[in-house]
């Protein structure tokens, strides 16, 4: 089982790594976001770790069982790592040092909510499963589906649940709780944002303050890149698009998020170059 290591956004793929010796296929390959250094691959053979880039790898798979299909670190912590097998969900909180089966058998895909990292979801081949808990205790979620065998899972924050599978594609509305959602959220925060997409600077306006208010925002894959508390935040601020340190990020879709007490609003929003 092997991988290869582009460096020029994939035009050429001039190295590669053998993980074993064993003959298989690499199933799935996951980068800690945080340090891109970091590297898992899964497949046949086990899970196997690299910490220099794909350089020299190691067996990662302690407690592991079955063929690694796909591999999801937690954003806002990624000691806490989940791999996808046969014989379940396995998550390791110790950066893949060893591994703990969580249930849900006949793992496929895999995804981490990027905002919310204790909402974990299985694509199987009996449907797709959600754990509010960070893996355990799973719930079915295949109302609608013509064909369980789910292949792929993608998600549009707070919106939409896609899966794939051999029939076509389906989505979940996430938005199904909205009288729930009123009565936990019954005093607001009001979160909007304009321009939304945005190119330079973007005005977020928030309608209700509250003591201890923090403001949050988040890249895609749930890395935390911008805070501003309550001492530094007035009713509307400017966003420049940049992170704490003012480096200027990259476009992309970005989540705001505004927390009050117990209560949370999340609003999505796009940088473009």
């Amino acid at each position: 089982m092997c991988v290869s290591k582009s460096t020029d956004g994939g035009l050429s793929w001039p190295a590669r790594y053998n993980l074993t010796a064993a003959a298989g296929y690499c199933y799935a390959v996951a980068v800690n976001p945080s340090n891109s250094n970091v590297v898992y691959a899964g497949g046949a053979g086990g899970l196997f770790k690299s910490t220099n880039a794909g350089a020299s790898w190691g067996s990662s798979s302690t407690g592991i069982t079955g063929d690694v299909y796909d591999i999801k670190l937690n954003p806002q912590n990624t000691n806490i790592i989940y791999a996808g097998t046969p014989d379940g969900v396995f998550r390791s909180t110790n950066a893949g040092g060893t591994w703990t089966d969580t249930g849900c058998d006949s793992v496929i895909a895999l995804l981490v909510h990027p905002i919310h990292p204790d909402t974990v979801y299985a694509g199987t081949g009996y449907g797709v499963f959600l754990s509010a808990v960070g893996g355990g205790s799973w719930a079915a979620m295949n109302a609608g589906l013509a064909n369980l065998k789910v292949k792929s899972l993608a998600l549009n924050p707070n919106n939409y649940l896609f899966c794939g599978t051999s029939e076509g594609a389906y989505r979940w509305s996430l938005v199904v709780d909205v009288e729930e959602r009123t009565t936990v959220n019954k005093p607001g925060i009001g979160i909007s944002i304009c321009p939304n997409p945005f190119r330079t600077v973007t005005n977020i306006s928030i309608e209700h303050r509250a003591e201890g208010m923090e403001l949050l925002i988040y890249d895609i894959s749930g890395r935390l890149v911008r805070s501003f508390t309550l001492s530094s935040m007035p009713h509307a601020l400017c966003w420049n698009g940049t992170d704490q340190t003012g480096y200027a990020l990259p476009a992309g879709v970005y989540f705001v998020e505004v927390k009050a007490g117990n209560i949370t609003e999340t609003k999505t929003l796009l940088l473009v170059r």
